[in-house]
């Protein structure tokens, strides 16, 4: 188990309890939310229910998130498994999911890795919540990086990247999508409706941090 120190502790804390939109998770000012939805997702028909998040990108838990994921510190998957667990938890819809599943990345990208990180995120959630965890997902071509694109660029790099797993009948599940991080949405946005085209009912996402979100930039185009 990852022991903190207090000052730590409460730091973490602290980035844990910044506000953030419900739909889109992005960050958002005081009292900006209103009926579910932020300024940038306001008037939307997202293919998503409901988005959670652990912090913003840029913050102090952001830095335990990157030690995690790129310098091999994946001890610190338990305590953000965690940390995902109990925001799903504090949802208004945290009892309407049924199974778990993660954004699969291409097979390219996996070749002589033994840990990928939304994988095994998924992994630590669905015990946390006792819910399976199944593989929907499968990533069918590969793609540029998303580290760099802007929205515009991001939707068109996922555009039909992913696909149902063969023999998977989802017959009115209600999925939650898991992820590392969301900058766009671009990416969750397509694997969800690739789940609704299949018989979803609903999605909600669950990611460590989300990138981004300044209360004060522009909105993102109206279908992130």
């Amino acid at each position: 188990m990852v022991a903190l120190c207090p000052d730590c502790s409460g730091v973490l804390l602290d980035d844990r309890k910044k506000p953030f939109c419900p739909t889109c998770a992005l960050s958002v000012a005081p009292f900006e939310v209103h009926k579910g939805r932020c300024r940038s997702c306001r008037g939307r028909r997202p293919k998503i229910k409901g988005t959670v998040r652990v912090s913003a990108y840029d913050t102090e838990l952001g830095k335990v998130f990157r030690l995690y994921k790129y310098h091999g510190r994946q001890k610190l998957g338990l305590l953000l498994g965690r940390w995902v667990a109990e925001s799903i938890s504090a949802a208004t819809w945290h009892d309407r999911i049924e199974v778990v599943a993660s954004v699969p990345t291409h097979w390219t990208r996996r070749w002589g890795q033994s840990f990928y990180a939304a994988d095994a995120l998924a992994d630590l959630v669905a015990n946390r919540l006792g819910l399976p965890h199944t593989a929907l997902l499968k990533r069918i071509r590969g793609g540029r990086h998303q580290i760099g694109l802007n929205y515009q660029q991001r939707k068109a790099n996922v555009r039909n990247a992913f696909a149902m797993r063969r023999g998977v009948k989802l017959r009115e599940a209600r999925v939650l999508l898991v992820d590392d991080v969301r900058t766009t949405g671009a990416t969750v946005q397509e694997c969800a409706g690739v789940l609704k085209e299949a018989g979803a009912a609903e999605v909600y996402v669950a990611v460590v941090v989300q990138a981004g979100g300044d209360p004060n930039r522009s909105p993102v185009p109206r279908d992130a």
